[in-house]
């Protein structure tokens, strides 16, 4: 996001999670699925159910965010 400091870039960036609609069935299973491949679902958990969002730091830079 681009603009002038103070015109809302990085509260609209905070609120983006609460936004966005919530898992159908099919995400949440695919969404658990990838979190339990890669090691980041603990032996106790469920069916993740909130979207995933990670907020990077200002400095990353394009490439390693992809």
């Amino acid at each position: 996001m681009i603009g002038p400091p103070g015109s809302g870039k990085t509260m609209l960036a905070k609120r983006l999670p609460s936004i966005l609609p919530p898992l159908t069935l099919q995400e949440a299973l695919e969404t658990t699925k990838i979190h339990s491949v890669a090691g980041k679902l603990g032996p106790d958990a469920n069916l993740i159910s909130k979207r995933p969002y990670r907020s990077p730091h200002y400095t990353i830079s394009d490439v390693i965010i992809v």
